[in-house]
């Protein structure tokens, strides 16, 4: 890969980007349309869509960070691919924030450390456990889940699957978008914009499902049910 196929690169992932988060929106309409009639068999295979939507926009979101221009080399570029070739797309995450914070002024103090492991807890909240569920959905584990040798039912996996809901895909689109923001700050300008606004996006995003976590889907249904028109007789 060139300077010209990384340009290349970097305005593909920024059009499907755009193309899932067109997908988001709809599959979302189609969520609340269901919950609205009560349509609860179209609300769950739509709800399984937007998982699977959610994971790939997670997948062309980080592509299209570490393409940006005026961050990695092509060279850097090369070991983060190498990094979830190996491994995983996490791999390929802690390889992107290893390599970044090296470019960082304050990679001999206590703020690195610190921003490493607040930032890697996020990215397993955000990253690692919704691609594991999304593995087990693309895998025609819609309700049941098994284990990695497909030998056995996994309970756990499974419970995880049947939990996923609009509210819970959401907090996770949300909260990627601004990771996502954070590390794209993070390679462009590691000593002066992330510096300036890590502490804050990094509150935004840990704040996010602290704030939702009284929110349910049976408030949610009760919101979107149609208006009684008034009775005129009255």
């Amino acid at each position: 890969m060139d300077n010209a196929d990384r340009l290349a690169v970097y305005a593909a992932q920024c059009a499907n980007v755009h193309a899932l988060d067109v997908a988001r929106r709809q599959l979302k309409r189609s969520i609340n349309d269901a919950l609205r009639t009560g349509n609860s068999i179209s609300a769950a295979v739509h709800t399984k869509s937007l998982a699977l939507v959610f994971c790939a926009w997670v997948e062309a979101s980080f592509s299209k960070t570490i393409h940006t221009p005026k961050g990695f080399s092509l060279t850097e570029i090369a070991q983060i691919k190498a990094a979830i070739r190996a491994g995983s797309v996490v791999d390929g995450w802690e390889k992107c924030i290893q390599l970044a914070f090296s470019k960082s002024a304050a990679k001999k103090s206590n703020f690195t450390p610190n921003a490493k492991q607040r930032l890697s807890k996020l990215i397993d909240s955000f990253v690692k456990d919704p691609s594991l569920i999304r593995n087990k959905i693309a895998h025609g584990q819609w309700t049941h889940g098994l284990n990695r040798e497909n030998t056995k039912v996994n309970h756990a996996v499974s419970a995880s699957v049947q939990s996923i809901d609009l509210i819970k895909i959401e907090v996770w689109f949300d909260c990627q978008k601004i990771l996502c923001e954070i590390i794209e700050l993070l390679i462009e300008s590691p000593n002066k914009a992330f510096m300036a606004c890590y502490w804050e996006m990094v509150g935004r995003v840990e704040q996010i499902p602290v704030d939702r976590a009284t929110w349910t889907m049976s408030s949610k249904k009760s919101r979107l049910k149609p208006k009684r028109a008034p009775n005129s007789n009255s």
